[in-house]
This record gives structure tokens, C-alpha cells and sequence, in this order.
């Protein structure tokens, strides 16, 4: 049991995201791979009679030496500092749940590996500085190693500054995370959506009897799934196997993790349990509605009363638009694996056209419902999701929209914002409607113009029962 736990996919996959996810693996691989060199280089100068480099004298090769040990361990550890200010920076600006991005990043990891190596091998290589049985030895081509490291390490440094900084722009980050966002759906949804998409599959003939699988372990949410090796196993046995949790949901002891239908109990049970990667946080390799999350909460983090920064949830639904117009033209039928011949063997919860839409915008309405600039850019979104999605998923955008109008009604009393908020501008503000525009039927519906304040309006005021138009539209 225990060998099985150990070559189970798993422990592969908690393998594989602990090596990505660590911030010490690479700087100690550099670090060994520094003492290697410390060792041998030396031995191969008694030998060579050529010198790559400059040729040192001892007091000056433990001169170079020793400063470049000593200023580089201070040097690391203060930009490890640096590090630190930046990765806490962006976790309180942006979400926290982005702290294992900046984590990832190789620059930071082989910057962090090069100057500990550097410094390592500077002090292996100054051992045997005029100290081995022939005391006037100087390893001159291992001292202008160090002196390459050491230049390697500046411009490391420069690369790991320019990236940290220019990583924490907002534009930055929402940029790099839409764009992942982006591949992900493309591997999830590969299939376009019909014209006339259900969102359903026909409903699946389970055979029976059925057993249930429970999750056994530490608490965790799930990550990632063996899909590939469960719908083999299950073709194999004549069943279908059902995972009952969403991806990001949480188990812990005794948690239903699958339902096997129709396999008479020869899938081992300890085996199906080794197919889920469970962990202490989302990932977004199996899950794309973990992309927007990730967006929604940059999103609404920039419209609490602390940060008031509205363009920055802009910037932010610009990148949830583009996510949505891709969602949108996709199939998102029941999640489902099928095997060679088309036989439905794996089967899981996914979520809807619905699903999507909520998890994207809700929170950014809800709190953003007082700028009038983030109203406007949801309603240029909502405006042009619903021209690019199928005619069977435009309800649910009609629906968003008018959850946008009875906001307006309810948050502004002064007509004049009412019409402000009911534009649609891509930009929040700064971008008038072109003359001529008319929003669909459902923009801006329910919003009746107030008899009182016409004047102050003029030619802009909507007749009674029609909709409104803010300035500039017709």
C-alpha cells in the first residue's frame, strides 16, 4: 500500500508543483553545482598551462576572492529583502492568492542560485589560494571564473530588477494571468459552441450497480485530475466512474471522492484515490473558472474603500472580457472523458455558461455599483458579449444587464448620474458614445427618465417607457 502511494500519480503531481512552487530547490542545485567547481577547477589549473583570464598573484587573488565572498552574501541577502517587500506588496495589492506566481518565477530563482553560488565558490576556490604544497600556487582561471559569476550576477540582478518592478504594474499582472487564462480554456474547451448549444449532453446511461469511493487524507481542495488513466481503467472494466467534487472543492476524511458504476469492484479502490492531486490552494491547470477568481478578486480588491481605485477593476474586466468572449464561444457541455470508441467512461461537474458569467462579474457589480465608471465598462462588456456569443446564451447577459439597471436606479438619485451610469463605454470614462449608438432592448431597461430634471437634460431626455440615452446617443 504504501509503495503504491508512492508511485501513484498523486505523489507524481505533488512532486512536480512542489518543485515549481519551491523558492530553494534551483538556489541549492547552484549552490552544489558551485562546490563542484570550487573542487575541481582548482586541481585542472595545476595541470593547464594556459589562463583564460587575468593572471592573479596571490595577495590579489585572496584579495578578489574574499570581497567577492563577503559582498555577495550581503548583497543576497539584501535582495532577498527587496524580494520580500515586492512579493508583499503585490499579494496586499492584487490578491493573495497570486503570492505563488511571483514564487514561480524562474528569474527570481536563478538570480537567488547565482549569487549564492557565487559566493560559495569564491570561498572554495580561496582555500587553496597559495596554501596547497606549492605555496606560490595561484589558481588564476579559477579566480576569473568567480570574477565571470560575479559579473553574471550583476546582470542578473538588473534583469531581476527590471522584472519585479515592471511585474507589479497592474497592466502586468492581469496581462500575464488573461493570457494563461487563455491557454487553459483553449486546452479545457478546445470544441466551438453550436449556434443553438444546449449546455447539456444527453442524459448518460450509468450502469449499475453503483459503489461510492471515499477521499482519505490530509484536508485539501482539488487540484488536478488523471483523466487520461481513469477513463483507460474504466474502459477496461466495462464501467463509468464518476468524480463527485468540482475542481477547487474541499475534502477531507470520509468526503464522497467517486461513484463507480457498473465495475463489480475490480478498480482498487487506494488506486482511484491516487488519481486526485489534492492541496492547500487552487491551481488553474484543470480549472479555468480559478482565472477568474484570480480576476474578479483583482477586480473588486481595487473598489474596497482602502485602494478606491476604479481604473484598475477596469483594466481588470478588460481582461475578463476577452475571457468571456472565449468561454462563450466554446462547448460547455457536462464535464465528460470518453474513450477510443466514443463511450462515455469518465464524468465530472463543470461549470455552466452561468457559472462563468456570475463568478466573473456579480462581485464587481455588487461593489462597484457607486463608480460610474466601472458601470459603464460593465455595460460595454455585457453589450458586447452578447453580439459575440451564441443566440442560447444571450439570456443570462440580458439578465446581468438588468441587474445593472435596477443598480443604477438604486444607487444613483440624481438623474443626470442615471445617465452617465447607463453609457457604455469601454473605457469607463473617456470614451463617448458615438452618435447614432442605440444599446439591445435589454440595455438600460427600466430606467425611465425623471419629468423633473428634463431641463437640465434637454435634448437627452427619453420619452415615458423608453429607455435611457446618456449624452451623445441618440
Amino acid at each position: 500500500m504504501v509503495l503504491a502511494e508512492l508511485t501513484s500519480w498523486r505523489t507524481r503531481w505533488r512532486v512536480y508543483e512542489y518543485v515549481r512552487n519551491s523558492l530553494w530547490i534551483v538556489p541549492f542545485l547552484c549552490v552544489v553545482l558551485a562546490v563542484a567547481l570550487g573542487l575541481v577547477l582548482p586541481t585542472v589549473d595545476k595541470h593547464a598551462n594556459t589562463t583564460i583570464g587575468i593572471t592573479f598573484g596571490a595577495d590579489a587573488a585572496r584579495s578578489v576572492l574574499g570581497a567577492i565572498a563577503g559582498g555577495m552574501i550581503t548583497f543576497t541577502g539584501f535582495v532577498f529583502s527587496i524580494l520580500l517587500l515586492a512579493v508583499q506588496f503585490g499579494s496586499s495589492q492584487f490578491s493573495p492568492r497570486l503570492l505563488r506566481r511571483f514564487l514561480r518565477d524562474p528569474s527570481t530563482k536563478a538570480a537567488l542560485g547565482i549569487f549564492m553560488a557565487t559566493f560559495i565558490y569564491a570561498l572554495a576556490v580561496l582555500r587553496v589560494v597559495g596554501t596547497s604544497s606549492d605555496a606560490a600556487f595561484v589558481p588564476s582561471n579559477s579566480v576569473s571564473v568567480a570574477v565571470i559569476l560575479l559579473l553574471l550576477s550583476m546582470v542578473l540582478f538588473l534583469r531581476l530588477i527590471t522584472r519585479t518592478t515592471q511585474g507589479l504594474r497592474v497592466a502586468a499582472v492581469v496581462g500575464e494571468l488573461g493570457r494563461d487564462a487563455r491557454r487553459i480554456v483553449d486546452r479545457v474547451y478546445p470544441e466551438p459552441a453550436a449556434s443553438s448549444d444546449s449546455e447539456s449532453d444527453p442524459a448518460l446511461a450509468l450502469p449499475g450497480p453503483v459503489r461510492t469511493v471515499e477521499y482519505q487524507g490530509k484536508p485539501g481542495v482539488v487540484q488536478s485530475v488523471d483523466a487520461r488513466s481513469l477513463i483507460e481503467r474504466a474502459r477496461a472494466a466495462g464501467a463509468v466512474i464518476e468524480l463527485v467534487p468540482r475542481f477547487g472543492d474541499l475534502l477531507a476524511d470520509g468526503f464522497v471522492l467517486f461513484r463507480v458504476h457498473g465495475d463489480g469492484g475490480v478498480i482498487d479502490d487506494q488506486w482511484l484515490r491516487g488519481t486526485v492531486a489534492t492541496g492547500d490552494e487552487r491551481t488553474m491547470r484543470q480549472d479555468p473558472a480559478f482565472a477568474f477568481r484570480l480576476l474578479a478578486d483583482i477586480s473588486i480588491k481595487a473598489l474596497s474603500p482602502s485602494v478606491n481605485d476604479p481604473t484598475t477593476s477596469v483594466q481588470a474586466l478588460d481582461q475578463i472580457e476577452l475571457l468571456l468572449r472565449q468561454v462563450g464561444g466554446r462547448r460547455l457541455t457536462p464535464g465528460t472523458g470518453r474513450d477510443d470508441s466514443g463511450t462515455v467512461r469518465f464524468c465530472y461537474q463543470a461549470p455552466s455558461w452561468e457559472d462563468y458569467l456570475r463568478l466573473a462579474l456579480n462581485e464587481t457589480r455588487h461593489y462597484g455599483e457607486g463608480s460610474v465608471q466601472v458601470m459603464r465598462r460593465l455595460r460595454a462588456l455585457l453589450d458586447n458579449l452578447r453580439e459575440a456569443v451564441p443566440e442560447s446564451r444571450r439570456p443570462p447577459v440580458d439578465a446581468e444587464l438588468a441587474l445593472l439597471d435596477s443598480a443604477a436606479i438604486r444607487v444613483f438619485s440624481d438623474h443626470g448620474d442615471q445617465l452617465a451610469a447607463a453609457a457604455s463605454d469601454r473605457q469607463g470614462l473617456g470614451g463617448t458614445p458615438a452618435p447614432g449608438h442605440v444599446p439591445p432592448p435589454s440595455a438600460a431597461a427600466g430606467l425611465l427618465p425623471d419629468p423633473h430634471v428634463h431641463r437640465d437634460i434637454g435634448e437627452h431626455a427619453a420619452e415615458p417607457g423608453q429607455p435611457l440615452r446618456p449624452p451623445g446617443m441618440s
